[in-house]
């Protein structure tokens, strides 16, 4: 994502936050408090069922699929020496801006 796509985004937002923050102090009011304690125990709660629970966890109850199992790792920058064929021009033209989507690895 390019950096003026971030900013336009977070602008949104903003504007969002501020178009619709009116009507829901207005709709709740005096109950306000309550709710956000109610909606951050509820987040606490998942958090914490997550980091009990999930799949690093000693005991967990779900598990990712095989298919997904070091999935980390693949996308950790290689250490390892580029052979001859690749030349500084090669990698120059392969770098990825994301304007023009995903482009899978060579391989």
């Amino acid at each position: 994502m390019s950096h003026t796509s971030m900013i336009i985004s977070g602008l949104i937002l903003v504007a969002l936050v501020l178009f619709v923050s009116p009507s829901i102090i207005a709709i709740n009011r005096g109950r306000i408090l309550r709710n956000v304690a109610l909606w951050l125990a509820l987040f606490l709660g998942l958090a914490l069922f997550y980091q009990t629970f999930g799949p690093d966890s000693p005991r967990p109850l779900f598990q990712l699929p095989d298919s997904m199992v070091g999935m980390g790792e693949q996308a950790k920058p290689s250490t390892d020496v580029p052979d001859a064929a690749n030349t500084k021009e090669d990698n120059k033209n392969n770098v990825d801006t994301g304007e023009t989507g995903f482009t899978p690895p060579k391989e």
